[in-house]
């Protein structure tokens, strides 16, 4: 392990996370930074923050060598599908935008796996198959490794062998099992039981499980790896473009992919080689809108990512900031925005290579202010009503497929509320990181899939097969239908935020469902509320949340969870009892008890210095220097 790697992880070790931004609060409600959990964290260079301390260490490694942004994003994917196993593996999948300060604007990079060719929901319903979130029957094609190379091979400066050194040391010799990754390894024993490749991979030699801190080495992994180094050592003659190139190939195309093909052909999974070797990561152009001089980047309507753009459409048209943060107004006010644009979720979204999505019309500014006007100040909104965005769009002018709204009386199944990132009974969830360079440089991205719990490992190739396809519907009058070849509507959703024309920040969480709920209310929190007297992003971050479980689960049975609201346990009482008057079914949680951990990076558009936090609800870390 390199020196640089040694002192970013001792580093990462000394050193928590911090913030900047616009928006004050009043003097009265003002709270030394001093009061944060987590002390500001800002250096005049760059800024690193992630899911996990020594992924973490690993990107700071990487631009303490002279890597850039996408260098050490890379790195971080790397190193964080071998540490953060219970949360995201390399097969897994990976969202990422990017911000290149030379080309002067944000892409979106869709590292979503595909379903096989051979699939589409006649094919589940006749073989009595659901896409229930463990196993083989919800796989789709690993898609993190074909995003994290494209990245590489576009935007970045060093070589795959470079990038992929702290993740392949950590695979290779070891790295402290952490408590969470030894909680789900103990959770799926009886998963294990049917799949003896998890056991053997998980578990030690005698069968017993790793302690929470004992070391343990992942050796198929690492040989995995090295076979993609290898392939890029025999063509970087040809350029470091063309070694990116061929380490990609061997896991898509090589030897690897027919591995993992012949093991999932050999336990019945109708996938063929072509559904690997044709597999790409799309790159287009992101979903947009503006709040208040920020322009904010998202994913488009392949994701759930447009959800806070709709929410700030609608947002707008309210003074937020009079209300203040966390008070029944404010609270109110932001959840029914929020389920107004699930309902439209629920509804419209899906892969638009096979939908044709009413994009426009959904982040129509004229839409935003007719779907505010259903928000009754007293009144929480008991039923999914789903909008009419065809009217403000000029394309889109019939759809074809299910709509929910108060006229055809549609009402959400029974079954109660589930957790967001937990719909099938398995703990699951994601996680998020963002990276910013000395150049003004961005990288955002929000891995997920292929975790401990419920997912295959392919045989020895040590890849653990993504189980996203229990986002689809078995519902052919669903827009978000199983199709040969379509990516799910993912709930991965990072962030981008700029102000004017200037990058200002990265977001994202892990969460699910949850997600851009975390990062609608972190983004709220600095922009409208910032107190500059005590610039520490963690005050902002730190700040107690609610969570609307309003909506269509996006897991496998796609629970609903009916005008549930659950709030965190410092949400003052009188909140609770008010937000009760109105017609919410609250329930608390306890203090930092909400789903997911807001990472952000961020440059002082004041002082141009970076920033970099990270939340207190999980063991995220950042970084600045």
């Amino acid at each position: 392990m390199t020196s640089q790697v040694r002192l970013a992880i001792l580093a990462v070790a000394l050193v928590a996370a911090g913030h900047n931004s616009a928006g004050q609060v009043p003097v009265q409600d003002r709270q030394p930074a001093g009061s944060a959990l987590r002390p500001a964290v800002m250096g005049p260079s760059g800024g690193v923050s992630t899911g996990h301390p020594l992924t973490t260490a690993a990107a700071f490694g990487i631009l303490l060598k002279g890597g850039n942004a996408f260098d050490a994003g890379v790195a971080s994917l790397i190193a964080g599908g071998v540490l953060e196993q219970d949360l995201y593996s390399l097969g897994g999948e990976a969202l990422v935008l990017v911000y290149p300060k030379a080309e002067g604007k944000v892409t979106s990079v869709v590292g979503q796996g595909w379903a096989p060719k051979a699939v589409d929901v006649d094919w589940y319903l006749s073989r009595n198959k659901t896409l229930e979130g463990e196993g083989l029957d919800p796989a789709v094609v690993p898609g993190a490794v074909h995003a994290a190379l494209t990245v590489l091979e576009k935007w970045g400066t060093m070589s795959f062998e470079e990038v992929a050194a702290p993740g392949l040391a950590y695979a290779e010799h070891g790295f402290p099992l952490r408590s969470s990754t030894a909680r789900s390894i103990h959770n799926q024993l009886g998963f294990f039981e049917k799949w003896p490749g998890n056991k053997a991979y998980w578990l030690k030699p005698d069968g017993t499980e790793y302690p929470a801190g004992a070391t343990i080495r992942l050796p198929a992994l690492a040989r995995t790896l090295t076979r993609m180094v290898e392939a890029e050592r025999g063509a970087k003659a040809r350029g470091r473009v063309a070694g990116i190139v061929a380490a990609r190939d061997r896991f898509y195309k090589g030897d690897i992919a027919e591995e993992m093909v012949a093991f999932l052909q050999r336990h019945g999974a109708p996938f063929d080689l072509s559904d690997f070797a044709e597999y790409y990561a799309r790159i287009e152009a992101p979903a947009q809108t503006t709040y208040r001089g920020y322009t904010v980047y998202k994913h488009g309507f392949g994701s759930q990512g447009p959800v806070m753009l709709q929410a700030l459409n609608i947002l707008e048209n309210f003074d937020l900031r009079a209300m203040g943060y966390g008070s029944a107004d404010y609270l109110h006010t932001v959840v029914e925005a929020t389920k107004l644009a699930y309902a439209d979720r629920d509804t419209y979204y899906a892969d638009p290579a096979f939908v044709q999505v009413p994009a426009e019309g959904l982040l129509s500014k004229a839409y935003a202010k007719q779907r505010a006007a259903l928000i009754d100040p007293r009144r929480s909104s008991t039923t999914f009503i789903a909008g009419d965005p065809l009217a403000f769009d000029s394309t889109v002018k019939t759809w074809p497929f299910w709509k929910a709204n108060i006229e055809n009386g549609v009402t959400p199944r029974s079954g109660g509320a589930v957790a967001p990132d937990d719909s099938s009974g398995i703990v699951k969830d994601t996680t998020h990181m963002a990276v910013i360079d000395k150049d003004g440089n961005v990288f955002d991205v929000t891995p997920s899939g292929g975790w401990v719990p419920g997912s295959v490992i392919l045989g020895d190739t040590g890849i653990g097969m993504s189980v996203r396809g229990e986002q689809f519907w078995l519902d052919t009058t669903r827009a978000n239908q199983i199709r040969p070849r379509a990516r799910p509507r993912y709930t991965l959703t990072p962030s981008l935020v700029f102000k004017g024309d200037q990058p200002l920040m990265g977001l994202g969480t892990p969460g699910g469902d949850n997600q851009d709920q975390t990062i609608l209310q972190a983004f709220l929190s600095i922009v409208e509320f910032w107190d500059a007297w005590y610039p520490n992003l963690h005050a902002a971050i730190e700040r107690p949340r609610a969570q609307t479980m309003h909506f269509y689960g996006s897991f496998w049975p796609h629970t609903a969870g009916f005008n549930q609201l659950n709030v965190e346990a410092n949400i003052p009482d009188a909140v609770y009892e008010e937000l009760r008057a109105r017609g919410h079914d609250v329930r608390r949680l306890r203090t930092f008890g909400m789903s997911g951990c807001a990472t952000a990076v961020m440059i002082d558009p004041a002082t141009g210095n970076r920033h970099a936090a990270a939340d207190p609800r999980r063991d995220c870390y950042a970084i600045a220097y």
